[in-house]
Formats: C-alpha cells, structure tokens, sequence
C-alpha cells in the first residue's frame, strides 16, 4: 500500500436510506428540521432495484446475513436484472435452510452462490453490505437481506457512480476470486 490518498475526482453518491415504520420519532424529527424539506433520500430497496437495472454483465449482491423475507427480497432483485452472471455472497449459506420457497426462488435466480465464512468463529469471514453492478455503480451500506433490513430498521449507505466504484469492485472480485480458487 502506499501512503498517497486516492480520492476520484469524479463520482456521484445518494444517501441510501430504509426508514422505520411510521409513526417514526425519526420521522417526526426531520420534519422539524428545515434542511430536510431540501434533501432526497433514496429508499433502499429502490436503490437494489436500480443496480439490478443497470447491470448487464455481472451483478452481486454481497451480505452476511439473510432470513425469508430478505430471500423473497433477494430473489425480486435478482429476477428483474438481465446481467449474465448474478452473484449472491452471503456467510454461511446454511442460513438459507431457513428461508424455505423463498430460498429455492432465490437459488433459481442466481448464477452462483458463494459462502464466505460460516459459523466458525475462527474462519475469515466479513460484514460487509454490498451491491455491485457491473463494476459502474455501487451501493456500500449497512442493509443486510433481513426483514429488519427491509422495513423497520433505520439503514444507511451510499450508492456510488464513477470512478469510486472501481475500488468496491476490486474488493468484490477478490472475493469471488478467492472463492473460485477455494
């Protein structure tokens, strides 16, 4: 690594955000600020959708954690993508033995399915929350394929165009590599 700091000077990022259920006491919070009536959030699930839309060659989805609804969730996303190879990297695949038809839908939407770690403490393993389209844009956030994820939780992240995306998929293609070659 070098100590330079590498910053593109051209990309574009949108605040991602899956608000809580209303009534929300966050909800009511950015209605008292006046800063808010000038700010878009975009939903999480529309920002999935958008990557998936985009994407032609290659679209992955990268998450440690996944139940039924987000494997219902999951499997919309990757059904509406027309990119070749779809790429769901999750810890511990075994997770999907929970998620029931939801889970043989999503099996039947992707291409591949990488385990990267498990339920041993002392495998590598990652928390990261991913979503990659073609290497041209990126969501980077804090939503995992959970219910939670999907409809109550408050989750941020940022959903990248431009030069910024080639570090996240970099990273995302080490991972798949590394895989490959386990």
């Amino acid at each position: 690594m070098t100590r330079d700091i590498l910053i593109s000077p051209r990309a574009s990022a949108r605040l991602v955000v899956t608000m809580p259920p209303t009534p929300s006491r966050l909800a009511s919070a950015l209605e008292k600020d006046i800063a808010s009536n000038y700010v878009t959030f975009t939903p999480t699930t529309d920002a999935f959708l958008h990557l998936a839309s985009i994407a032609r060659k290659r679209f992955t989805v990268m998450v440690p954690y996944i139940d039924r609804i987000g494997a219902e969730w999951a499997a919309e996303i990757f059904e509406m993508t027309a990119a070749k190879e779809r790429i769901l990297i999750i810890r511990d695949a075994g997770q999907l033995g929970t998620c029931g038809p939801a889970a043989t839908r999503l099996k039947n939407a992707v291409t591949c399915i990488i385990d990267y770690g498990g339920a041993d403490p002392a495998e590598e393993t990652f928390h990261a929350k991913i979503v990659l389209a073609d290497g041209v844009a990126a969501y980077v956030g804090s939503a995992n394929l959970l219910r939670r994820s999907k409809a109550t939780n408050l989750e941020c992240g940022m959903l990248i165009e431009g030069e910024a995306v080639h570090a996240v998929k970099v990273l995302v293609e080490a991972v798949t590599r590394m895989a490959a070659d386990a």
